[in-house]
């Protein structure tokens, strides 16, 4: 009976619908309600977001667009931790925070909340809270903190040009200064020397100001089965390289905002978050389902 009320309430209220049965790679994206209102879908969110899909709203429309597996979750986890790295041993109020699916409004201006796979902040120790929380300047999460400055995607079942698309928009907002997209694309036929499926992977980075970069880190090239050079730990030819300093990014907007007085800036701030690709595809390969 609940769930008869329940379909009812949705279809009157037009609440997007997860499917009732299992669905595949090959099924995504697939469509989960049209005409929904940005309001019902943030409602939407709120109470399945924790299901294991990764959503998207465009123009009334929600699709499934990913959804998770264990290679997705193990390369966010495996980010997470580089970008933690400089915070050494700290676990109490960290310079560096890694949060992962934390909302921010879409830097398309329309109200619509989304959220990266992985979202690093400066701690509010340097950059503190936007007077005012929102869209800006300058801009903040949904929650008034300071809006995290850099961003990462990873996708599986995603579409490269759907996961591009993401990677691009957020570029669009000014305090993210970079992203970093990861996309892994589905198994081959052919396998390693230790008996596991081939995989094509790709990385790219965006950065404010600056001609993006991308690395071909798979075991097999883009259209053959030809090993790529990625074979070893510490290649810089296949290690992405993201200033520290980027994450602190805080400018003055004249007659708008300007920033308060800080603690001095930590001494990494001048390095570099370094990661190693090679990482990413063991990872992969190590746990990826065949």
């Amino acid at each position: 009976m609940f769930q008869n009320l329940k379909r009812k309430v949705d279809e009157k209220f037009k609440i997007p619908k997860l499917p009732k049965g299992p669905i595949g790679l090959d099924n995504l994206p697939i469509s989960i309600g049209q005409n929904i209102s940005v309001k019902n879908y943030h409602h939407f969110l709120d109470n399945n977001e924790s299901s294991g899909y990764k959503f998207e709203y465009n123009d009334g429309e929600v699709s499934i667009v990913d959804m998770s597996l264990r290679e997705h979750a193990a390369t966010v986890s495996l980010l997470q931790r580089y970008f933690n790295l400089p915070n050494g041993n700290t676990i109490w109020n960290p310079t560096i925070d890694v949060s992962g699916d934390d909302f921010h409004f879409s830097p398309a201006g329309n109200g619509v909340r989304i959220a990266a796979d992985i979202a690093v902040y400066p701690s509010m120790s340097y950059v503190p809270k936007p007077p005012t929380p929102g869209l800006g300047p300058p801009p903040s999460d949904i929650r008034g903190n300071p809006h995290a400055r850099i961003m990462c995607e990873v996708a599986s079942g995603q579409s490269a040009a759907n996961w591009k698309n993401k990677c691009s928009l957020w570029m669009t907002q000014p305090y993210v200064r970079c992203v970093l997209g990861i996309k892994l694309y589905e198994l081959r036929t052919t396998r390693d020397p230790q008996g596991r499926f081939n995989r094509r992977m790709k990385a790219k980075l965006w950065r404010q100001g600056m001609a993006s970069q991308k690395w071909e880190f798979g075991t097999v090239q883009k259209r053959n089965n030809n090993p790529t050079g990625c074979v070893a730990l510490g290649n810089p030819a296949y290690q992405v390289t993201i200033p520290i300093s980027d994450l602190f990014y805080d400018p003055q907007i004249p007659g708008i905002y300007t920033p308060p007085i800080t603690f001095p800036r930590p001494a990494f701030m001048y390095g570099n978050f370094t990661i190693d690709l090679y990482h990413i595809q063991q990872k992969v390969l190590e746990v990826q389902e065949e």
